[in-house]
């Protein structure tokens, strides 16, 4: 390999980890270990006893699992819930934690009622989940003083939130800034995938299947990107200076978005139709440099450090493409026209681009804006009232077939955790359940997986440190390393955060308490006792992803035809307003995103040897193919809306049958499933 070849990868490494490093999850990460750890120092050092500081510091620990990304008003909705969930959670397990059978019945009561939080969005979901492992970490506190433990525990949460809430209100958008970041990140990343189907190489069907995959990702970045964006009113009713800066830079996002999907048509003709032409590698090494482009505008900051780079690469990619152009003419049949529709479909990112970049300079007003009273309808709004609530509280839905899991999973494990009383960690049960159960079989087993192997790295790995190391200041450097590890890949990667939390426990534990063989032999025993509960739960109260993926087969039918019809009302009613596209648009994207998770999960679990998976995969492929004509004549439409050319009309026809087949194809899936 070349010294310029090891320079290049060495750049790309060094990229990645800095703008890990620059991400939100290390600026949380280190806010979250300073807050568990630096006020309950700072309380111990006062004189404080030492049960009392460690009390505050569960507290804030565990507390700083309830708050993802958002803004001030999700924060401090957060902390409503959040500090009074913490107090009775916490008081109610010291308080019954003498008494064993009341004690068993409270928890399953707890993993029904808290696994419920989840009807009010992930936020809450999240809020529930940290309630039952808040609940673990009591019992393994073995309280004397429930109202002392449950204040402590309180105060903690209330600390860390007092922080949080700070933050919010001197930087109100961090997380905006980080997930416009992330947002740009991925469009890159899902164009490189893109570029994959341009290749005879690689088989349409692993294509299909990454492109599903990460357009899942795409998708919920930009409902976050949404969610934090049009409910902030000083944006969008323009009563700050940089109002257009955010918005046009959403737009371009979403725009781009488009773009990329209606580079998706049907692969197969595209390969054998330009197959001797000699343009697909050419069409590959332009998508790449378009990706590259994109990349750039998740690091703003850094455009001007890597103008001449850029600047190369513009270059590159108008030779690419004027050689595409030079190609396309040389073209009879059906190659000419695809060429066309590709070319013009990168110029038009290429425009999109051009037009962000200037919004980052100039705050210029938004063309094709939709009203600033209809942003509310682009957010996924949570149940509001009491008759939505019992609507969700049913056996069909999976939530509450999950919720009925939990209480069983959280009863069995108190009854282990009392069969076994000379066993000091019997909680780690119930803490294995709570991280680890989740509705899908496919999930519940992935996490299963990782917990159980982080779980044995991170003790060989403390194991070692304990054997090589005796320094006490060293020590608890680690164990507070393991902390900040945790937090740093809890989003990220799982598995490594297992690693480092349980390396961090490790070493706390036998520096407080000793007898490191006990802790060892009970954190790798109880684990794998709930790993097995978890895995057996899912068989007694299964929740399986086929009667979901019948419903959203549907939905992805239905939402394409209304965005079929909505292209077709601005044809004819000749409507200056982009909203009903726009909105149209966003609904079927979104359904199709969760259609293809569903798929995914589905050939996770049990049962996926037994379906017939050829109209399924017929399905999807058919359904991106529709969508991105769809996005395809939209775009057209709102470039120019006066002139309606023949084509518009013929691919009109083109598209009636796609989505007649498209309907006929989800009854079959839905048949195939009864």
């Amino acid at each position: 390999m070349g010294i310029v070849s090891l320079k290049k990868r060495f750049y790309r490494i060094y990229s990645q980890v800095m703008r890990f490093i620059q991400g939100e999850h290390f600026g949380d990460a280190l806010r979250n270990v300073s807050i568990s750890i630096l006020p309950s120092l700072a309380i111990y050092l006062l004189g404080v006893p030492a049960s009392t500081a460690i009390g505050i510091g569960v507290g804030s620990l565990l507390t700083t699992l309830t708050d993802p990304p958002g803004n001030r008003k999700d924060k401090l909705s957060s902390a409503l819930v959040c500090i009074p969930t913490f107090f009775l959670a916490s008081f109610l397990t010291a308080y019954f934690f003498p008494y064993h059978w009341p004690l068993v019945i409270l928890l399953s009561l707890a993993g029904f009622t808290f696994t419920l939080y989840g009807l009010f969005g992930p936020r809450y979901a999240a809020i529930g989940n940290m309630a039952l492992i808040l609940m673990s970490f009591v019992i393994g506190l073995a309280p004397k003083h429930p109202l002392e433990v449950s204040l402590q525990i309180t105060t903690g949460a209330a600390i860390y939130y007092a922080f949080s809430l700070l933050q919010a209100y001197i930087r109100p958008y961090r997380s905006l800034k980080h997930a416009m970041a992330n947002g740009f990140q991925g469009l890159s990343q899902f164009l490189l995938i893109r570029a994959q189907s341009y290749d005879p190489d690689i088989p349409l069907d692993i294509t299909y299947s990454r492109v599903g995959k990460i357009h899942g990702q795409i998708s919920e970045q930009q409902e976050q990107i949404r969610s934090l964006l049009f409910r902030e009113k000083r944006i969008i009713g323009h009563q700050w200076p940089k109002s257009n800066y955010w918005l046009s830079q959403v737009y371009g996002l979403i725009d781009l978005h488009e773009l990329i999907i209606a580079l998706d048509h049907d692969y197969d003709a595209i390969r054998k139709n330009l197959a001797d032409t000699g343009s697909l590698p050419v069409i590959r090494r332009a998508i790449k440099l378009l990706a590259l482009e994109i990349d750039s505008f998740s690091q703003p900051h850094k455009r001007f450090r890597y103008a001449q780079q850029l600047y190369y690469n513009a270059i590159k990619l108008n030779e690419l493409l004027n050689e595409l152009k030079n190609i396309q003419q040389q073209q009879v049949g059906s190659a000419g026209p695809i060429l066309s529709a590709i070319i013009n479909n990168m110029e038009s990112i290429l425009e999109v681009l051009r037009r962000i970049q200037i919004a980052f300079y100039q705050n210029q007003e938004i063309q094709n804006k939709i009203g600033t009273e209809e942003y509310q309808q682009f957010i996924n709004r949570p149940l509001g009232s009491l008759g939505e609530i019992k609507d969700k509280l049913h056996l069909k839905n999976p939530l509450f077939r999950f919720a009925l899991r939990m209480a069983i999973l959280f009863g069995i494990g108190a009854l282990i955790g009392i069969l076994f009383l000379d066993f000091k960690y019997t909680y780690w049960i119930l803490l294995t359940i709570a991280i680890v159960a989740r509705p899908a079989f496919s999930m519940t087993k992935t996490r299963n997986i990782e917990r159980i192997a982080g779980t044995f790295s991170g003790i060989l790995i403390g194991i070692s440190c304990l054997a090589c190391f005796e320094n006490l200041p060293l020590l608890l450097s680690l164990s507070a390393m393991g902390l900040f590890g945790f937090f740093l890949f809890n989003r990220s990667n799982y598995m490594i955060s297992v690693v480092f939390i349980t390396l961090g426990v490790v070493i706390a534990l036998n520096l407080f308490e000793g007898n490191i063989n006990l802790i060892l032999g009970s954190r790798m025993a109880f684990t794998l006792v709930g790993a097995f509960l978890t895995i057996a739960g899912y068989f007694l109260i299964p929740v399986r992803q086929s009667s979901s993926m019948v419903h959203l087969a549907k939905e992805v039918a239905r939402y394409n035809q209304h965005y079929f019809q909505m292209i077709n009302k601005r044809l004819s009613d000749n409507l200056q307003s982009s909203f009903d596209i726009r909105l149209a648009r966003k609904k079927a994207q979104t359904a199709m995103a969760l259609f293809s998770d569903s798929i995914n999960q589905m050939k996770k679990e049990p049962e996926h040897k037994w379906i017939d998976w050829s109209h399924i995969h017929h399905f999807q492929a058919l359904s991106y193919r529709i969508n991105s004509h769809l996005v395809g004549l939209s775009i057209s439409i709102s470039k120019n809306p006066e002139v309606l050319h023949n084509d518009i009309y013929s691919k009109i026809d083109e598209l009636k049958p796609l989505l007649t087949d498209l309907d006929q194809i989800a009854e079959h899936i839905a048949l195939a499933k009864r």
